[in-house]
């Protein structure tokens, strides 16, 4: 059964304030039984110590090996700065190997794991782990030439530098340059950098203005705001109405996309009136605008239609990979980063599928794919949420009391804030008995807090 992992901590001096603190070391990152460490080891959140007093924070000159048994890949790391002498070294990686080789039964103990490959510098390392990914150097330099864009834009302190350096470099911001950028905000956020988050947030603002890209894409949050949360077909053709005077294409082609699943019969028939209203009234102009975008949305929606088609059948395929697997679960961990919002969707059709054809077994299946990814959400979770939820599941009021009083430490006015605020979320969306069974256990739990005493209920 694969658990969440925890790590053990080395202690840490900050070169800045001499504080001292504990950080996180990993050793290890086996893809085959925790593949979530290799996206935050490529995303540089692996073996990083940050100051909890002043910020500080850099990379952890610790050795490393990295395993995946899929690709046949068995790397290890000795950082150069900690100058170790070749018989040191070759222990530490002999170490490793059995390490990972214990884990293993022993079907998949194969050869490669007898000669792993050494790196002096974790960024080579990485290099080898993308290369093994596909990604080319050709790849990975156009990525590193976008952090040093970065960088430099960054490290420029007078605006109109900035702006110059950014319209110099047009093309190559672009919406990965985004992506890089919207994820270096978050990691600066993760790590306490407040100062850092806030630079480059205001960075994020300028680059919005001053490049093409940019434009295009403050365009879109543009749109998805005047869209809000709802709205109804007549708003929606208001709004694109509104969109095709001014000649915005990209909000028309924003707003379409967000709200595809009402662009049906009844929001044409609705455009349909209006572009007869407009040629009855003899406004032949507007009536060929509406007309025009008519075609514009007929042309966006066959496009959007048939992408979604494509999208579905590559999750169908991994679907029916994870299928065949031996063990589901794992398979489940190993493709995280593959599993979105759409391949729930056609997750949950193959199963009703499966169990109206009356395949009863296949549909089992399927399910244990769907039971796998909701226990890695839970595993994910705060522990306060993984409380409630076990809450929710238990008997009450004999089963939550019971639960409450093995979770003492944990019952505290924070916990009832939270249950508040479930509870609300549980009423809007019209989860009544949730609500009203979290709601029965919130007066357990606040009975406890007031009498800091067994509950009695």
């Amino acid at each position: 059964m694969n658990q969440r992992p925890t790590y053990p901590t080395v202690p840490v001096t900050c070169p800045a304030c001499h504080t001292r603190f504990a950080a996180p070391v990993v050793s290890l990152i086996d893809v085959g039984q925790n593949p979530e460490a290799k996206f935050l080891l490529l995303n540089g959140q692996i073996n990083v110590a940050v100051c909890p007093n002043c910020g500080t924070g850099g990379l952890l000159n610790v050795p490393l090996v990295y395993h995946d048994p899929e690709k046949e890949l068995f790397l290890t790391y000795i950082p150069a700065e900690m100058g170790l002498p070749e018989a040191e070294q070759q222990r530490i990686i002999g170490e490793m190997t059995n390490e990972v080789m214990a884990h293993l039964p022993p079907e998949q103990r194969k050869g490669y794991l007898l000669q792993p490959r050494n790196f002096f510098r974790l960024e080579t390392m990485i290099e080898a782990i993308l290369q093994a990914d596909g990604i080319t150097p050709e790849m990975l330099a156009a990525q590193q030439a976008k952090v040093d864009l970065l960088n430099r834009l960054m490290q420029t302190a007078d605006a109109e530098a900035r702006r110059a350096i950014a319209q110099e470099h047009d093309e190559q911001i672009d919406y990965e340059f985004f992506q890089l950028l919207a994820a270096n905000i978050e990691i600066a956020q993760e790590r306490g950098q407040r100062q850092a988050a806030q630079q480059l947030a205001d960075l994020r603002r300028e680059l919005l203005e001053w490049t093409t890209t940019g434009r295009e894409a403050a365009a879109r949050e543009e749109a998805l705001r005047e869209l809000g949360e709802r709205v109804s077909r007549e708003e929606l053709l208001d709004k694109l109405i509104a969109a095709a005077r001014a000649g915005e294409s990209i909000k028309i082609e924003t707003m379409v996309t967000v709200a595809r699943p009402i662009v049906d019969y009844l929001f044409y028939q609705q455009l349909a009136d209006r572009i007869e209203a407009a040629a009855a009234a003899g406004d032949q102009g507007e009536a060929d605008m509406l007309q025009s975008l008519r075609q514009t949305i007929l042309d966006l929606t066959t496009r959007l239609d048939a992408e979604m088609q494509q999208e579905a059948g590559r999750r169908e395929q991994l679907i029916r990979r994870i299928l065949a697997s031996d063990d589901i679960e794992r398979a489940v961990r190993a493709n995280l980063l593959a599993i979105d919002e759409l391949f729930l969707h056609v997750l949950a059709g193959d199963i009703q599928a499966a169990e109206q054809a009356g395949r009863q077994e296949e549909a089992g299946r399927l399910q244990q794919i769907g039971d796998a990814l909701f226990k890695i959400i839970q595993e994910s979770q705060p522990q306060e949420v993984q409380l409630i939820n076990r809450l929710l599941e238990a008997d009450y009021p004999a089963g939550s009391r019971s639960l409450l009083e093995e979770n003492r430490t944990q019952v505290d006015g924070n916990l009832l804030a939270l249950m508040d605020l479930i509870i609300e979320n549980l009423r809007r969306d019209g989860q009544d008995d949730l609500a009203r069974k979290l709601a029965q256990v919130r007066e357990q739990a606040a009975g406890m807090v007031q009498s800091n005493s067994p509950v009695l209920r």
